[in-house]
């Protein structure tokens, strides 16, 4: 793939660090203007699943991101999306067992 394809934003790295940041963004945003908790707090004590599980919707973001990747031909940055996505659901699976 030549490094210009970095640029011109169809490469899998832009997607995946776009799909790992924008969910990220949305919980902390929907954590400060909703209640007093932070983000960490919250991974670090699993008492608070409930609030996890509707955080987590903030995933559906990516789904309108990687829309706007396919609907813009950039097929790279699209599978970076779902990577991310796959990502987090590998992370929350693992939440769900080991905390």
């Amino acid at each position: 793939m030549p490094k210009s394809s970095f640029f011109k934003l169809d490469h899998i790295a832009i997607g995946v660090i776009l799909g790992v940041v924008i969910p990220l963004a949305i919980m902390q945003l929907r954590l400060q203007y909703f209640s007093n908790l932070s983000l960490v707090y919250i991974i670090k004590n699993p008492f608070f699943s409930e609030i996890v599980d509707i955080l987590k919707g903030s995933v559906f973001a990516n789904l309108g991101l990687f829309f706007i990747f396919y609907w813009l031909k950039k097929d790279q940055s699209a599978r970076g999306v779902i990577l991310a996505t796959l990502l987090y659901g590998a992370f929350y699976l693992w939440y769900i067992i080991f905390i």
